[in-house]
């Protein structure tokens, strides 16, 4: 990312907003500031494409080059991150007296292998042993990547009514969800994964982040070296931006009930990438979580939590209040991606 440490910063807060999804406070607060957690999301998948073709690549041959690549490591992520689940879920379900041949029937029949393929979710990447279908992003951007590795010759020509087709679709969506809940293909509308998926959630705000990088750069080109200024003196509006969505992120939630994403989502999300291209102090060392340890913190969480309530379950450790669940799984995932790997490194280079 060029040391934007801005946005490693926004990253390290970002992976805590998911564990804030997938562990939740109680009561009307932490109603309230899932609202707010759902920014985390949609941001990934922007950071993702607004790096993926900075440099304004616009010749079919960088456009695949470079998604080709990406679409390669980020395979071999998915390949490993999903073996790592596959391994834990083999290993909880012999325990608890199931035969691999029961577990395998449960977990990949034909029914789930169509909404994994449609959906990028099913029992195909969670199960009861971890009940958090997370690497559905995982999924979701390899489709995008791939998408646009196929179509890199129309890329620049449709990427901006594709952006504002698919963002319309998934908003109207959710308004079907409060005020029409129609059953397409004989599924609820408001069952999660109709949205929440690679076509109205992955690749829009995939694109959206090309869109945002392509806008940087031709800024970068007209104003010289004095950009930086230019961007820094709209910081105050980036930043109103930021709080206007997270304030409308919670009255939508009061409002309209819990959603996948939220208009104020999309506005907050927006802010904070205007508000990256500004000089903006992100300290000396939580930065550093992000640049370091956010992937990982994304990936493994999960895990984390279903070892915490599978032993919880065999009363090794007592249940932890609702309140101290996610603080726990924030320290233990600090400890164990960021703060237990720098000890080591540091000890080893001695």
């Amino acid at each position: 990312m060029k040391e934007n440490k801005f946005l490693y910063l926004i990253s390290f807060i970002a992976c805590m907003f998911v564990i804030i999804i997938h562990t939740r406070f109680p009561g009307t607060f932490g109603f309230a500031l899932e609202a707010v957690t759902r920014t985390a999301v949609p941001f990934f998948f922007v950071l993702s494409g607004r790096y993926l073709l900075r440099d304004g690549d616009d010749t079919v041959e960088k456009i695949r080059e470079k998604s080709g690549r990406y679409f390669i490591r980020l395979l071999k992520v998915t390949v490993i991150v999903y073996a790592v689940y596959f391994i834990f879920s083999l290993l909880i379900h012999l325990y608890l007296g199931d035969s691999i041949k029961e577990w395998l029937m449960t977990k990949y029949s034909l029914k789930e292998f169509i909404y994994f393929v449609l959906f990028n979710t099913s029992s195909f990447i969670y199960d009861s042993a971890f009940v958090f279908d997370h690497m559905w992003f995982l999924f979701a951007l390899l489709y995008s990547v791939g998408l646009i590795y196929i179509f890199a010759g129309v890329l620049r020509k449709w990427y901006k009514v594709l952006i504002a087709f698919l963002l319309f679709m998934l908003y109207f969506g959710e308004a079907l969800e409060v005020f029409y809940p129609i059953r397409p293909f004989g599924i609820s509308i408001t069952t999660w994964f109709i949205l929440r998926n690679w076509l109205f959630f992955g690749l829009p705000f995939v694109l959206l982040g090309i869109l945002l990088a392509d806008i940087f750069r031709e800024k970068r080109l007209k104003y010289g070296d004095s950009y930086t200024d230019m961007m820094s003196s709209h910081k105050k509006k980036f930043i109103f931006m930021i709080v206007l969505g997270i304030i409308m992120s919670v009255i939508e939630t009061f409002i309209f009930d819990k959603k996948e994403i939220y208009i104020g989502s999309l506005i907050a999300v927006i802010g904070v990438f205007l508000l990256s291209e500004c000089r903006v102090y992100a300290g000396e060392h939580l930065y550093k979580i992000g640049k370091k340890s956010s992937n990982y913190i994304y990936y493994y969480h999960v895990l984390i939590i279903a070892i915490l309530d599978r032993l919880s379950y065999d009363e090794i450790v007592p249940y932890p209040p609702m309140w101290l669940k996610p603080l726990l799984i924030m320290v233990i995932c600090l400890i164990l991606f960021y703060l237990g790997p720098s000890l080591f490194k540091k000890e080893f280079s001695k």
